[in-house]
């Protein structure tokens, strides 16, 4: 196998699939606010694309918590490639996870058994005010 090629990995709100086949990311986020822990959120998307890649290989997508290691959500399948050149998209629905703890988590990316690509999905607990505290400057 080529040196695959990483483009872009994505979480958002939604993805959607044009009949023209071009992506709408919305909702793009590096965090989730939660009021208590453990948390359940509603779904959401995890987008991928890669290239340099050809022939037919396992792939997955795990989220772990960072501190625990513990795997939350676990998807993948198998990409099936003609033309390395091409630009492969994929669209993975995250449906319903729950998060046990606040902190970081891992969103991981594997080809073959190997991580091609990873980031930081932080899970932070916030208050709920009806006055939001006042900004501190300096």
């Amino acid at each position: 196998m080529t040196e695959p090629v990483f483009v872009a990995l994505l979480l958002a709100d939604r993805v959607i699939t044009e009949d023209n086949q071009k992506k709408a990311i919305i909702g793009t986020f590096t965090q989730f606010s939660v009021r208590q822990v453990p948390a359940g959120l509603p779904p959401w998307f995890i987008y991928a694309a890669l290239t340099n890649v050809e022939g037919e290989h396992p792939f997955s997508v795990n989220l772990v918590v960072d501190r625990t290691q513990q795997v939350i959500f676990s998807a993948g399948g198998t990409l099936r490639v003609d033309e390395p050149r091409r630009v492969v998209e994929l669209v993975i629905p995250v449906p319903n996870v729950v998060f046990p703890e606040a902190g970081t988590h891992i969103v991981s990316f594997h080809v073959g058994g190997e991580q091609l690509a990873s980031r930081i999905l932080d899970v932070v607990i916030t208050e709920s005010h009806s006055n939001p505290p006042p900004v501190q400057e300096g």
